[in-house]
């Protein structure tokens, strides 16, 4: 019965049953026709007879018309007889130009009306298959990757269900190969960028080792160039590290744990690894605030914090304040990460937490990786990242952790 929905089948329906609503009544009018000429025929014949009978015996006219209208049958027997003497009984008296008409008016109402029928349908099945090898050649052109097509279709039926929904696929298609070749792109270009990074550290070494290589080298040279080699293994260890983890964090494969753990415990561990470059910068640190729970990953959450308070640390000069206020509301949690250093100028401030950006003032050993993953850990845990930097005054960093509505 959904097939009925259709709008084309509805119209063929429609129009069969027109069809044969016409041909019902072409019967009827017919075989009135033919009634009526019947009816003239015999009228004739009569007449002719009675005039006859008229001029030559002295009839009654009433028993004759008693006759004629059937009211009397007492000559029928006798009639019949003499009829049948002549040959004309009920098989020969037929009119077979009568009976050819009737032949011929209903062979001509059959065949006009099957021509009517036939056609019909024949136009409907042209229309059909006139749209499904339009969809046929639609799904081709979509098989080679043409997406600037519209066969949207707002008539009901099946067949534009079906139109409709190979555009929403059309569309979802679409979406998913921009989406793709902007990962492409993006991809050649951190290919570009790691390639970029890590030429540097391994021509450094490759030189040393040729260095290295000469026997009259002395000891407190070779010394420094194994140093210089340690600190360039070291450095290409830390950028693999981190892009592994990036990639991790870009294909979403990273499962986040979430463990409780109080703020404070959370700044301790993430600023641990930095102690000793504050220490050497003599720099001084301040952790005050609230110390709510946090519902977080507490690894990978203390990693992000970490690459921020080291951006903070090698931006400060020698005796400066890192500065980590706790800010607990109703609604979030608020960590702020503040410097009085060297700050970041407002064309670099939006461009930050790109991956592989270099501010201005960045180190000749920046890579610009950790504040973008910083804020992917973040983000990817429904925490929000925001930084404000005034130049010669310092930069803060607030990040806001959401708490769950229970």
């Amino acid at each position: 019965m959904n097939n009925v929905a259709d709008k084309r089948l509805r119209k063929l329906l429609v129009s069969i049953i027109i069809t044969m609503t016409l041909a019902i009544a072409s019967v009827f009018l017919v075989s009135s026709w033919l009634n009526r000429d019947l009816q003239r025929q015999t009228n004739e014949i009569n007449a002719n007879l009675i005039g006859y009978l008229s001029e030559t015996y002295d009839l009654n006219e009433n028993d004759v018309i008693a006759i004629l209208t059937e009211q009397s049958t007492q000559y029928s027997e006798k009639g019949a007889e003499i009829l049948e003497k002549y040959g004309m009984n009920d098989d020969e008296v037929v009119d077979h130009s009568f009976q050819n008409k009737i032949t011929a008016a209903f062979a001509a109402i059959i065949l006009v009306f099957t021509a009517l029928v036939f056609l019909i349908v024949y136009f409907y099945l042209l229309r059909l298959d006139s749209s499904i090898s339009n969809i046929s050649k639609y799904i081709n052109r979509l098989l080679n990757k043409d997406y600037a097509l519209d066969i949207i279709d707002n008539d009901e039926g099946s067949l534009s269900a079906l139109k409709n929904d190979i555009y929403k696929i059309t569309v979802m298609l679409k979406e998913q190969n921009e989406v793709l070749k902007q990962d492409k792109m993006q991809l050649a270009n951190n290919l570009a960028d790691i390639s970029h990074q890590l030429k540097t550290p391994l021509t450094s070494m490759l030189i040393m080792s040729d260095l290295l290589q000469n026997e009259d080298l002395s000891k407190a040279d070779r010394k420094k160039f194994l140093e210089v080699i340690r600190s360039q293994l070291k450095r290409i260890e830390w950028l693999v590290s981190s892009l592994l983890k990036m990639a991790k964090l870009d294909a979403k494969t990273v499962e986040f744990k979430k463990e409780k753990i109080y703020a404070d415990d959370l700044i301790l561990k993430a600023v641990e690894p930095v102690n000793m470059l504050i220490k050497d910068k003599n720099q001084q640190f301040i952790l005050c605030g609230d110390n709510p729970i946090l519902e977080i990953d507490i690894n990978w959450t203390s990693e992000a914090l970490l690459n921020i308070l080291k951006n903070c640390c090698e931006h400060t000069p020698v005796g400066g304040q890192l500065k980590a206020e706790i800010f607990d509301s109703v609604m979030y949690t608020e960590i702020v990460i503040s410097d009085n250093g060297e700050g970041i100028s407002s064309k670099d401030l939006p461009f930050i937490f790109e991956r592989f950006y270099r501010a201005s003032k960045s180190s000749d050993d920046s890579v610009g990786i950790g504040l973008a993953m910083s804020y992917s850990i973040l983000t990817s845990q429904e925490a929000s990242v925001h930084v404000r930097s005034r130049l010669n005054v310092g930069t803060a960093f607030s990040i806001r952790f959401y708490k769950q509505v229970k």
